[in-house]
Formats: C-alpha cells, sequence, structure tokens
C-alpha cells in the first residue's frame, strides 16, 4: 500500500489582515480587569476600518512573554523550553532563533522592550535587541545564530551633561531606541547614542543641534519612528509634565546626520503615515496600502482609550472613539503587519 506523507500545514493568523492595522484592548466587564476571572473580553479595533471586533483567539498576544517591535514582528518566548522566534501575527510567518538556554530573557514588557536593526530579520546583519528597562543590560542574538548573548553598558559614558542621572539615560534607552540601517540610535537632551554590532557591541555618541521650542512650550514627550532609512521625531509639546499632558503643538523632525541636528519638516516623505504611542514604539506604513490620508500623524496616550490623528498639512487634530464597550481610561496595544 503507498504511503501518502502528511504536511504539517501552518497555524491560522491570529488577525485578519485585512483589518490592520489594529489597537488591542484588554477589556473586563464594567471596565474590570479581566485576569480577575470576570470573563472579560479581548477587543480589536481596526483603523482603518473603524471597526470594534472580538478578539477571542489573541490571549498569547497579551502574554508576558512577547515582545512587539516597530518592524511588526513580535518576539516569542517558550516559558518552559526557553525557545525564542520572531512570528507575524497577521499571516503566522514564523522565524526561528537561538533559544535563551542561559535564561538572560526577563519577561514581560514592564521589564524589557525589543527592537530590530533592520526592517526584516532576513536582511544581511538583523541583531535582534531585548533592553532592560531599569538596569543597564542588553540581550541580544543574530537570526540564524546559536545563543543570546548579554552586555553590560555603562550609562555615564553616553552623556556630556552631568544633569543627567543613571537611571534618566537608562530609561531613555529603553524607550527611545530605535534600529535605523543595522544600527541602534537613541535620543536625550542634545545627544544621539548609537550601539553598533560588529561583530561585538560597540556605543558611540553625537551632539545634535536641537529645533527651538514652540512660543509657551516649555516641556516635550519625542517619539522616535523609522522610516525609508530615516529617523524621525515625532514632538509633543506642552506647558508642563502632568497626568494629563496637554498637547498644546505637535512637530515632526528629521535627523540630518551631515548637519548633526534635528530639522523640522513639513511632511512625512511620499506616501508614510505614522502611528505613536505612549511608552510604545513608533511606526511607519504606506498610506495607501492601508486605505490612509498621507501626512498623518495617528497617537494615543496612556489611561486614554481615544484614538487621536494629527493632520499634519491642516494643522488639526481629530479624536476618534473606537466604542463604548472600553472604558475610558484603557490604553490600546499596536499590532501592524509585519514588513
Amino acid at each position: 500500500m503507498e504511503t501518502v506523507e502528511k504536511q504539517e500545514l501552518p497555524p491560522p493568523p491570529l488577525l485578519d489582515s485585512s483589518l490592520a492595522p489594529v489597537l488591542l484592548f484588554n477589556c473586563g466587564r464594567d471596565g474590570a480587569d479581566p485576569e480577575d476571572g470576570d470573563g472579560g473580553a479581548r477587543l480589536a479595533y481596526s483603523i482603518p476600518k473603524k471597526q470594534l471586533l472580538l478578539a477571542g483567539e489573541l490571549d498569547r498576544l497579551i502574554d508576558d512573554v512577547n515582545w512587539i517591535t516597530a518592524q511588526g514582528w513580535m518576539l516569542t518566548l517558550d516559558p518552559a523550553t526557553r525557545a525564542t522566534s520572531l512570528l507575524d501575527p497577521f499571516t503566522s510567518r514564523t522565524i526561528g532563533l537561538p533559544p535563551d538556554t542561559d535564561s538572560l530573557l526577563v519577561a514581560g514588557s514592564d521589564e524589557s522592550t525589543c527592537v530590530m536593526s533592520t526592517r526584516r530579520p532576513t536582511d544581511p546583519g538583523c541583531v535582534v535587541l531585548v533592553i532592560h528597562l531599569t538596569d543597564p543590560v542588553l540581550c541580544y542574538c543574530r537570526p540564524g545564530g546559536s545563543r543570546w548573548l548579554r552586555h553590560q553598558y555603562r550609562p555615564e559614558l553616553m552623556v556630556t551633561d552631568d544633569s543627567y542621572g543613571r537611571d534618566e539615560i537608562i530609561d531613555a534607552i529603553g524607550n527611545r531606541t530605535m534600529g535605523v540601517l543595522g544600527r541602534f540610535h537613541t535620543y536625550w537632551a542634545d545627544t544621539v547614542a548609537t550601539l553598533e554590532f560588529s561583530p561585538d557591541p560597540a556605543l558611540s555618541t553625537t551632539q545634535i543641534v536641537a529645533t527651538t521650542a514652540p512660543p509657551a512650550c516649555y516641556c516635550f514627550k519625542p517619539r522616535l519612528v523609522e522610516s525609508c532609512g530615516d529617523l524621525f521625531m515625532v514632538v509633543f509639546w506642552g506647558t508642563a509634565f502632568t497626568v494629563n499632558f496637554e498637547i498644546l503643538c505637535v512637530q515632526v523632525q528629521k535627523l540630518e546626520w551631515s548637519r548633526s541636528a534635528w530639522v523640522k519638516v513639513a511632511g512625512l516623505g511620499s506616501n508614510r503615515v505614522f502611528f505613536v504611542g505612549e511608552d510604545q514604539f513608533g511606526a511607519s506604513l504606506p498610506a495607501d496600502e492601508f486605505g490612509f490620508k498621507a501626512n498623518c500623524i495617528y497617537f494615543w496616550n496612556n489611561c486614554d482609550k481615544g484614538l487621536y490623528v494629527y493632520d499634519m498639512e491642516q494643522g488639526t487634530t481629530a479624536m476618534h472613539n473606537p466604542g463604548p464597550e472600553i472604558p475610558d481610561s484603557q490604553d490600546p496595544i499596536f499590532f501592524m503587519p509585519a514588513t
């Protein structure tokens, strides 16, 4: 009798690509946390379709052992086997990574963030970097490599201004690091720190001239975005840091390396739209491919379910309510297709 070999089919996508990009809300009944056992729902809001949908199959997307990158790939860690991989939740494409045999990775987005040095994990020289948020520790690997490695850096070597403390520098590296063309860049104050793997990690700093603040603005929140090989910074200006930070002005600046300066720009480049969240990465997508208007910035804040859209051409900001089912204080997780 002839034997027919069975081929294992890939698992179905966790998210429908026609809905992308989406905001994922972890909502309980009457605003409670679903982890308290109240049977609450996970809801996905399709930004281009403006639809709110149940997302019952997304438990592992909110697991503590998943990290989301600005390129759409998710770093996943199996706590039992310490196996790691990169996953595209919209297609279930998976790129294998070395196992974390030495248990170097700390679980949970509250403790660490993940950044990729290139747009695709298959690009030559790609490095997957996990940054600790409270200690000067980096863990990294390469797709196709054999192991995860650990590197401890010295924060005091990356600043020339003594007014910035050790914890402030570590926090900036954890929350303001972006991969651009094979390197990692972090910005704070008037400094850009560059981390390059050749093959060991090497840090360097560049003094950068900042743009002037708008009138009546004294503080700002910056968000880095890589777009088409360039480094941008979306700057939200206000008068004071408060629980409900009032945004008075939105600027976009592009880093001009030849001038060692942030330069204010009037647009995001040809056919681009940006997405930035509080304490999350910034992302860039082609506007027409997803049905968006170009030169718009979609952003959201902590403890606020609202989705805000800043139109650079009009200079106006509009707010979208994802739905009455979501408590006002719920902030989302952003998912987009892997590039």
